[in-house]
């Protein structure tokens, strides 16, 4: 399998690799601040070395990094802005199962874009030969799990007392699944995958 992050466009966005800035501007705010956990959504600026800690060597290096560990990263760009992330991690060959991860800077909320770049990614990766995409969401984060319902991904795991919130509550995880088999059936998009392989 290749494991190169490729260029993807859709009407109104584009998803490729990225640079050091991008990143930046992606990652202005804390995204674990931002997802509503004990229903608290807060801007809080993010720690910049946090994210220059993952460019030591420079952006090739990362990007090979994530090629070497079977992983996909993609910034979402809107008219040359950046304005999200995609990023994938576990896969699981057996199954033919990999999880991606999302984010979109909070100024660009509200606008429909995590589910059209989402949607042209998971084709990507149903393309190469993953059947099962998987996504994580934890309680109270009321704007994933929007993006999730939308796209139409069921519920596969709860992940009980995952992780222990600010003001010390247990927060559950839900994992969601969207097979390749039902996301064909629901956008029709299969022959279209097919003729291009």
């Amino acid at each position: 399998m290749n494991y190169e992050t490729i260029e993807i466009k859709t009407k109104r966005l584009i998803m490729k690799k990225g640079n050091e800035e991008d990143f930046f501007k992606v990652y202005e705010y804390d995204f674990s601040k931002l997802k509503n956990v004990d229903g608290v959504c807060k801007l809080v600026k993010q720690d910049k070395e946090k994210i220059q800690s993952l460019f030591k060597g420079g952006i090739k290096k990362y990007y090979s990094k994530i090629k070497k560990a079977h992983m996909f990263d993609w910034i979402i760009y809107l008219k040359n802005e950046p304005v999200g992330n995609i990023l994938t991690g576990e896969e699981t060959l057996e199954e033919k199962k990999i999880e991606v991860s999302f984010n979109i800077h909070p100024s660009y909320w509200g606008n429909g874009y995590m589910p059209e770049a989402l949607s042209s990614v998971m084709e990507y990766l149903y393309s190469l030969g993953y059947d099962n995409i998987i996504c994580t969401y934890a309680d109270g984060n009321i704007k994933a799990k929007k993006v999730l319902d939308k796209l139409g991904f069921k519920a596969y795991e709860i992940i009980e007392d995952s992780f222990m919130s600010e003001n010390k509550n247990l927060v559950d995880e839900y994992k969601v699944i969207m097979t390749k088999e039902e996301w064909f059936s629901k956008t029709g998009k299969l022959s279209k995958i097919k003729d291009s392989l």
